[in-house]
């Protein structure tokens, strides 16, 4: 499948007037550079208050390594299931791992990972009580978004097909209007029409993307990318690039910030490879 979208992409090339063989083969291979470490991070030392010892003579403060957080889920996902992804991720952004036990679930950490409006995700927070239909007493949610304003968003994931056998919509229901303080502000339910493969592949593209950024570039782009109006395909965009890499990870970039709009966000980006610029923003 992916070679037949490959050639249709070459023919919708070559009607809009490019042809890709003509372009000069490089000659050397031209590597992105993580802009920090991508396993973990550092942070600055702090201090036990209780400690008699006394940094004020120190030039600098001192940088510890921490490594990548392991996930922290109230339950984890089963050792087999029957045509179901499951696994764990990172967020390249907290450094902390997340689980998933479904390829919708897998898509949807992928998403929120790569918002903007999203600092913090949380996989299989603890169950909240609710009287279920099968007669269960508690539900666990998916997930917890913490949103930049500090609202929390709580998550069920399950496929359109499943919503009515799992009694999925009552319960999320009654947990929306009966939310524990302090546990969340609303609850939703998200199912394949959301959380699709290609957006998935999109906010992967755009965490791998932030790994590599570079303030240089992305600044260049910007200011490029701020004189078009209305709609712009990439390649008109990247067309002055030394080394076309470097924007299209700028792209990634500014496309988290929101400053860099897809027209078709339901399609990858290589499918419709067509961008405005928010003047608003």
């Amino acid at each position: 499948m992916t070679r037949i979208r490959q050639v249709i992409r070459y023919m919708k090339e070559l009607e809009s007037g490019f042809d890709r063989t003509l372009l000069p083969l490089p000659t050397e291979t031209v590597f992105l550079k993580a802009s920090e470490p991508l396993s973990g991070r550092y942070v600055p030392f702090e201090s036990d208050p209780h400690d008699e010892e006394d940094y004020s003579g120190l030039t600098s403060i001192p940088w510890v390594w921490r490594p990548t957080e392991e996930a922290t889920p109230s339950r984890w996902y089963p050792a087999r299931t029957k045509g179901h992804s499951r696994g764990t991720m990172v967020n390249g952004k907290t450094r902390k791992a997340i689980t998933y036990s479904s390829t919708y679930e897998r898509n949807l950490a992928y998403m929120m990972c790569a918002s903007k409006h999203i600092v913090l995700v949380e996989d299989q927070p603890s169950a909240v009580p609710v009287q279920q239909e099968d007669g269960t007493s508690h539900h666990t949610f998916d997930y917890r978004a913490t949103l930049a304003n500090g609202r929390l968003i709580v998550v069920g994931v399950r496929p359109t097909y499943l919503l009515e056998k799992d009694g999925l919509e009552y319960t999320i229901g009654t947990v929306d209007r009966n939310l524990p303080h302090g546990f969340a502000d609303g609850a939703t339910i998200i199912t394949e029409r959301e959380a699709t493969d290609a957006r998935c592949w999109n906010a992967m593209s755009i965490l791998r993307a932030l790994k590599h950024s570079v303030a240089a570039d992305n600044d260049r782009l910007r200011e490029y990318a701020s004189r078009f109006s209305g709609t712009v395909h990439i390649r008109d965009l990247l067309a002055g690039w030394e080394i076309p890499a470097y924007g299209h990870n700028a792209v990634w970039c500014l496309i988290h910030d929101e400053i860099l709009v897809p027209v078709r966000p339901d399609l990858k980006l290589i499918d419709a490879p067509f961008v405005r610029f928010n003047h608003v923003n």
